[in-house]
């Protein structure tokens, strides 16, 4: 399929960047998955690609991929490969999490079952393989082997990531006995390299970038990516259903350990911290809705939700002063004002 040519001079920002190779990448993706129409099987596959997502990833991917002056074309088959995989990891991560809502609508265990669910979301991660393999194909020599290799290690480290986050949800039930080191070492693996540095790094590698260069991404990556998460955090405090797509307060119901709640730890007075610690003993299916909403009440109360966004906006900052440093050999263009601001974008976002 023919890339779509984009007057990058005309293009307000990151926001708008992602906007026009949404449907690229959502056509290109749609070509790798089965019919619909042929079974309930196909339906159950495409049922999250249909939704279609907020593409933020594949757009990293694309946007750092002309910060290093590739070709956009040989870019938007690995940008589909990257969204596949959030199709694929969102199904079983809602199963596990007890989700019942994704993109505004019921999730795929809750309208096929557990057992279906996950049988599509494997096929859906099946599908991303054979994506990534044409897109190594496609760019050939050491550049696609770099990119395969490296979009190997992103699903590599974000699995052994839900690992740390499912083992921080069911096994440490008291609250004071995780860490800040806990809970980082979790969304980086989880969170910042699939989300945010991985896709630049495999943008930079399908422009020729050399390991170096990789390394200077990744070390203004990992701030940004971790206050990507945070933000995530902060959304399931603060949003709407119909903002996020999703519901509200399921990291409390599901007893997900966010810095959120290290904040509220440190600043609850003893009776606050009893109750809470109360509450995040018990397992989902026993908190109430009651329950649920004063600790949403509590983390406002005690400055929870404001420390993490002041948490957040420091590590943008952070980011922002050694990207300037480490790409200051990149000459000013359009492109990296965009890739510039796709950095802020992190906590400016409402979704």
């Amino acid at each position: 399929m023919e890339t779509p040519k984009i007057d990058i001079n005309s293009v307000q920002g990151f926001k708008e960047l992602i906007a026009f190779y949404k449907p690229v990448v959502y056509k290109t993706l749609k070509s790798y998955m089965p019919g619909s129409e042929a079974s309930r099987f196909g339906e159950m596959v495409n049922s999250y690609t249909d939704r279609i997502g907020q593409y933020r990833r594949p757009s990293y991917l694309i946007l750092w991929n002309m910060l290093y002056g590739g070709k956009t074309e040989e870019s938007i088959l690995p940008a589909a490969a990257q969204q596949c995989t959030e199709d694929y990891y969102l199904m079983h991560d809602d199963w596990m999490d007890g989700n019942g809502i994704r993109r505004g609508k019921a999730a795929a265990h809750v309208l096929y079952g557990p057992e279906y669910a996950i049988l599509a979301g494997d096929m859906v991660h099946m599908i991303s393989w054979r994506i990534a393999k044409d897109a190594n194909d496609t760019i050939g020599g050491d550049r696609g082997a770099r990119y395969f290799d490296k979009f190997y290690d992103i699903m590599r480290v974000t699995h052994i990531g839900q690992y740390f986050d499912v083992r921080l949800t069911s096994e440490i039930k008291d609250i004071t006995k995780f860490t800040e080191e806990d809970y980082f070492n979790s969304i980086h693996a989880k969170s910042a390299y699939y989300s945010v540095y991985g896709p630049m790094q495999c943008g930079a590698i399908i422009a020729g970038a050399s390991e170096e260069k990789l390394e200077g991404i990744k070390e203004y990556g990992i701030p940004v990516g971790n206050a990507f998460q945070i933000k995530d955090d902060i959304l399931d405090c603060i949003s709407t259903e119909e903002k996020l797509g999703k519901g509200i307060g399921t990291d409390v119901r599901d007893g997900v350990k966010t810095v959120i709640l290290l904040n509220a730890v440190r600043n609850s007075s003893s009776s606050q911290l009893e109750r809470l610690r109360s509450i995040y003993a018990k397992d989902r299916k026993d908190k109430t809705d009651e329950e649920v909403k004063w600790v949403l009440d509590l983390f406002n109360e005690v400055g929870a939700v404001r420390e993490a966004e002041d948490r957040a906006e420091n590590l943008v900052r952070e980011s922002s002063e050694k990207f300037e440093k480490l790409e200051s050999d990149i000459p000013e263009s359009k492109v990296k004002s965009i890739a510039r601001e796709s950095i802020g974008y992190v906590t400016k976002r409402k979704e």
